[in-house]
């Protein structure tokens, strides 16, 4: 059986947009033999958004871009795309437009509804939030940000004219100090000169020292220990004797807080002159007494019987 030429064509024409059509849904990660469904959005901007652009759901791509045009009604970019069926797209989803324009890696973002909800319905028009475009919004603030660079650059001339004024000028004090320092850092330079010597038989000597006190300690391990055992048991006794004086102390205080007061017979006679007045005089008369017996004693015994005396 011979194929006419006009069909060869034909067959090669039908396989060629099987292909094409088989390839575009390869490249666009939809299924090739399930079907998709188109829905609609609507944007302020499309963010250079173009026919061909990939539709991702959680960073996975389940459709594309169909077409951008302005809506006559709205006066809004109207995307058409299409995703996958598998695909719930309920009633709260809404899409984004996200990537970098500059670069041309544009991208529709779908945020899906609650799983509950209602299916947009085929041709349905889905929500719009605010996308993200890192080159658009540095473009936005490039006027604030070169206007702040230009201030940083200016305080930076202002800061540099100033340090070459102080530096051109003999009798500034930043030429003062500079020289100050300068002959600071040459006395220091001639000390160490000078004393190198001294400084390295410094350091041998705390080397040396070092050494005897490791060697020490390795050869009287235990003395050492025991040592510091009983340096511990004495600074606890210590500090055990220091609160009992301590306690001591405040009873003190509280004894002399109470004769400065007045409380008690050394407080009374403390405070009180003339109950130191009248015991003086007592004791005065009691002295008197004894002085005149030792003198006369008959005087005080010729008067008294023997049964009273004993």
């Amino acid at each position: 059986m011979k194929i006419s030429n006009e069909l060869k064509v034909g067959l090669t024409i039908i396989v060629a947009i099987t292909i094409f059509i088989f390839g575009v849904r390869y490249f666009e990660d939809l299924p090739l033999f399930r079907t998709t469904y188109d829905l609609t959005a609507e944007f302020d901007n499309a963010g250079g958004l173009i026919p061909g652009n990939l539709v991702r759901v959680n960073g996975v791509s389940v459709g594309s871009v169909n077409g951008v045009s302005i809506s006559e009604k709205t006066g809004k970019v109207e995307v058409k795309f299409h995703v996958d069926r598998k695909i719930s797209v309920t009633e709260g989803s809404y899409a984004t437009v996200s990537g970098i324009d500059a670069l041309g890696a544009v991208r529709m973002d779908l945020f899906l509804g609650p799983r509950d909800a209602a299916l947009i319905p085929e041709g349905g028009l889905v929500g719009t939030g605010e996308g993200n475009d890192l080159f658009g919004d540095l473009s936005a603030r490039a006027p604030e940000m070169v206007q702040k660079f230009d201030d940083v650059l200016s305080g930076l001339d202002k800061v540099l004219s100033e340090t070459g004024t102080m530096l051109s000028e003999p009798e500034s004090d930043f030429r003062t100090t500079l020289g100050s320092v300068k002959g600071s850092v040459a006395q220091l330079e001639r000390l160490l000169k000078e004393e190198r010597a001294r400084i390295s038989i410094i350091l041998q000597n705390v080397e040396d020292a070092t050494g005897s006190i490791k060697t020490i300690t390795s050869d009287n391990g235990p003395a050492v220990t025991k040592l510091v055992s009983d340096l511990s048991v004495t600074i606890a006794s210590l500090d055990r004797e220091l609160v009992s004086l301590g306690e001591a102390s405040r009873s003190l205080n509280e004894l002399l807080t109470k004769v400065n007061e007045g409380q008690g017979t050394l407080g009374m006679l403390v405070n009180d002159p003339s109950m130191y007045q009248k015991m003086d005089s007592t004791l005065n008369g009691i002295n008197a007494l004894l002085a005149d017996f030792r003198v006369n004693p008959g005087k005080y015994l010729g008067q008294m019987k023997l049964v009273d005396i004993f």
